[in-house]
């Protein structure tokens, strides 16, 4: 299998995560949306372009993977994520998030333009 535009893009699929899995014959893992959208990512590295926010929704999400020894490559990353989690990602990178604010739309309690987070 070959990483193009036809399994992962940049932008991404903001919906939220229905389950992720490590597949082992691939060595990729496999992120499936709630839309029903599917990712692939072959390294680790790539999950860097994901931000905080994101990568505790992907945490949260069911993992799934064929290795009931939990010694394989897809339960060291989960169990590294586990960490970065709880340490508020002190060693890994993450992307920053893009605040935008919508000038057309404001709070009725502090009458502020709101602002959506991406």
């Amino acid at each position: 299998m070959e990483l193009g535009s036809t399994y992962y893009d940049e932008v991404g699929n903001k919906s939220e995560v229905a389950c992720w899995r490590f597949e082992p014959d691939n060595q990729m893992w496999l992120i499936t949306r709630k839309s029903g959208h599917r990712e692939y990512y072959a390294k680790e590295s790539q999950f860097e372009s994901w931000t905080q926010i994101d990568l505790k929704t992907l945490l949260r999400a069911p993992y799934y993977d064929p290795d009931l020894s939990k010694r394989g490559r897809g339960w060291a990353f989960n169990s590294r994520l586990e960490k970065e989690v709880r340490t508020n990602f002190e060693i890994m990178k993450t992307a920053e998030p893009i605040v935008r604010k919508n000038p057309s739309v404001r709070d009725s309690f502090t009458r502020r333009n709101i602002k959506s987070v991406i």
